[in-house]
């Protein structure tokens, strides 16, 4: 039945493209062919560090073989940061339109679908801090996350809860943002991360000091292994 009101919705156009409102959005909200060509997704082998294209005969890039040590067992990131699809971003994060969490969840699912060696329990959403959630009415990663759940058949937690507020990482130094996230989470739910395999969500993965910070406080809740997924990862360019 989903499927045939998939091919009914494409046929009509019901759901076009959410970001250029003419192409073929597949009948489900998601991006256009068109479109994704523009958005640079990341393709082939990815660093286990980042998620992002690898650029060494390692299992990391070169970014991450100079960054401290990343407390996950491995990453998955879908798109570069920048052109359009930071654009796209920003469209959903900064102007109110949660309905973009669809189509960069759809495929974030589909990525992970592949990852053989890790299969989740939970995903975990960085959560934003009280104020910045008030004033944004929603929290991107936990609606990006939503998605990925949902199509993954797990549960979604909000486990983290933020204790601090940061300055947006986007504005600061390499050095600055390193030291920002220090003791910003905590666990509300120690009880449901234990012994959990996390797929702990984030929008975009820049120097990976925030998700760091968060990864930290589930494993030292007792969690089990973490794998990080974000919808885009900052080109080291």
């Amino acid at each position: 039945m989903r499927e045939l009101l998939k091919q009914v919705s494409a046929g009509l156009n019901l759901f076009p493209c959410p970001v250029c409102r003419r192409g073929d959005g597949g009948g489900e909200n998601r991006f256009c062919p068109e479109c994704e060509k523009e958005m640079h997704r990341i393709e082939g082998t990815r660093c286990r560090g980042c998620g992002g294209e690898l650029d060494t005969a390692l299992a990391l890039c070169s970014v991450c073989i100079a960054a401290e040590p990343r407390p996950w067992v491995g990453a998955a990131a879908v798109y570069e940061y920048r052109d359009l699809t930071r654009q796209v971003i920003h469209r959903f994060k900064f102007f109110n339109h949660p309905e973009l969490a669809r189509p960069f969840g759809i495929p974030a699912a589909e990525r992970m679908r592949r990852e053989e060696s890790f299969r989740a329990d939970l995903v975990v959403p960085v959560p934003l801090h009280i104020t910045r959630h008030f004033r944004r009415s929603f929290n991107q990663a936990a609606l990006f996350g939503g998605v990925v759940a949902r199509e993954l058949g797990i549960p979604l937690c909000n486990a983290l809860i933020r204790i601090k507020r940061t300055r947006h990482q986007a504005r600061l130094s390499k050095e600055a943002r390193r030291k920002n996230p220090h003791g910003v989470f905590a666990v509300g739910k120690p009880e449901a991360v234990r012994g959990k395999c996390i797929l702990l969500v984030d929008d975009v993965f820049t120097t990976g000091a925030t998700l760091a910070a968060a990864a930290a406080v589930l494993l030292k809740a007792g969690s089990g292994p973490i794998f990080v997924l974000t919808a885009a990862r900052t080109p080291r360019y």
